[in-house]
């Protein structure tokens, strides 16, 4: 390769990876060479994973992985899953930069972005190839759709991690609050240990789910391979502000040192737990959406949500709550199309997701 320079192939095109204090050239590897090639030594590496789809669109997964220097744990930490949250995505770039190999017990493992080509194309939630809502898709289903493959390919890169982080964030059209869900299913201690990782996490809110049809089918095949994890929801509205951004970074590095990783006693801000079941108010029309509630705003049964207006401004709809609620997010942006629904999925037909309280 020209000058050492390293290249991220988009769509056909090069685009160069610019590399800060480390001088490291990014490797491409097939899965089954990523598989293969765990280091024995402390070390950084960079790898892009690359598989293709029997369709001809490739994927393509970017890997930091760092071995310390000490025995300890696996911890992967990723983000990008929908491409339009961006704090998770600019906090686990500053964690690739900040952990030093030989400070480091066990191996930390970052992929910064899953969704990239939705990425490169500024795509918000859906996949720009098939369509797809990638964190609502069970691992397993090589053949499947585009989105299908990376769900699968991405399982494969994190099945023999010990922990797992993922980054999430309030996209262009979402006013989002941060808070914390952890998916609890299993043993006890299998919970306890996904706990253990949100306690560190500068949130209000954190959200033990143990109701099945709430938790990603992603996150249940983790927690069947014994994988505890939880996602984290920072972020809002597409903008990764500093504050947002430290939540999610300094959230990982109190875990790591919760698990021995890195030294230090691991923060534990107050944090208060919800309780309740999920709930969505969705357009049955498009249109232009008013909204009248905040995020983490706390409503009560009957209360005004906002109104469905068309073109004009002539109302269509109005909503209100059906329970005592808070607001998880809200749709910020006035365009709703209700009749989107690929495979069924609401998205472009929401307008306020609720946890009705216990």
């Amino acid at each position: 390769i020209p000058d050492q320079a390293t290249f991220y192939a988009c769509r056909g095109e090069s685009l160069p990876i610019r590399h800060g204090e480390r001088s490291v050239i990014t490797q491409s590897v097939g899965l089954d060479q990523f598989r293969s090639s765990w280091p024995n030594d402390p070390g950084y590496e960079e790898l892009l994973v690359i598989r293709a789809h029997h369709s001809g669109e490739m994927i393509e997964l970017p890997v930091a992985r760092i071995r310390g220097a000490k025995p300890g744990p696996c911890l992967t930490v990723m983000s990008g899953m929908h491409a339009g949250e961006y704090s998770g995505i600019l906090a686990a770039q500053q964690l690739i930069s900040a952990v030093d190999p030989m400070e480091l017990s066990g191996t930390l493992v970052v992929i910064p972005v899953i969704s990239t080509r939705a990425f490169m194309e500024r795509n918000m939630q859906l996949s720009p190839v098939d369509q797809k809502e990638v964190h609502f898709i069970r691992p397993g289903n090589s053949d499947g759709t585009y989105s299908d493959l990376l769900v699968d390919t991405l399982f494969e890169l994190v099945k023999h991690s010990d922990y797992l982080i993922d980054s999430h964030a309030g996209e262009m059209a979402q006013a989002l609050m941060p808070w914390v869900p952890i998916p609890i299913q299993g043993s006890g201690d299998l919970s306890e240990r996904s706990l253990s990782l949100a306690r560190g996490f500068g949130v209000k809110y954190i959200e033990p789910r143990s109701d099945e049809a709430s938790i990603p089918p992603f996150c249940l095949a983790l927690l069947e391979a014994g994988i505890p994890n939880i996602w984290v929801e920072c972020g809002k509205n597409g903008v990764p502000t500093k504050k947002d951004t430290a939540t999610h970074f300094e959230g990982y590095i109190a875990a790591m040192q919760t698990l021995g990783m890195v030294d230090g006693d691991p923060a534990r801000p107050h944090q208060q737990v919800l309780k309740g079941r999920r709930s969505q108010i969705n357009a049955t029309i498009s249109g232009v959406w008013h909204p009248a509630v905040r995020e983490g705003e706390i409503v009560q049964s009957g209360q005004y949500l906002g109104r469905m207006t068309d073109y004009f401004g002539n109302t269509l709809e109005e909503f209100h709550a059906r329970h005592r609620s808070i607001v998880l997010y809200y749709w910020s942006s006035p365009a709703i199309n209700a009749c989107r629904r690929p495979y069924g999925y609401d998205w472009h037909s929401g307008l306020v997701s609720l946890l009705d309280l216990e």
